[in-house]
C-alpha cells in the first residue's frame, strides 16, 4: 500500500500546543490527499509520546 490508500486516520495529541505542527506535518505528508480525520487532544498512555496515529487503509 501507499499513501494513496488511507481512508481514515485518527490522531491523538498529548497536548493542544501540538495542533498547528500536527496539521502542518499531516498536510505535508498527505500532499492534498483527503481522508476522514479525527484529532483528539488527550493524555496519552506513555508520557514520552507526543502523538499517536491510528490509520485505516483500503486497497
Amino acid at each position: 500500500m501507499t499513501l494513496d490508500n488511507p481512508v481514515m486516520h485518527r490522531t491523538y495529541l498529548a497536548d493542544r500546543s501540538y495542533t498547528l505542527v500536527n496539521r502542518s506535518v499531516r498536510n505535508e505528508i498527505l500532499n492534498g490527499r483527503k481522508t476522514a480525520l479525527t484529532v483528539v487532544v488527550a493524555g496519552i498512555f506513555d508520557e514520552a509520546w507526543l502523538v499517536e496515529i491510528e490509520a485505516v487503509a483500503a486497497a
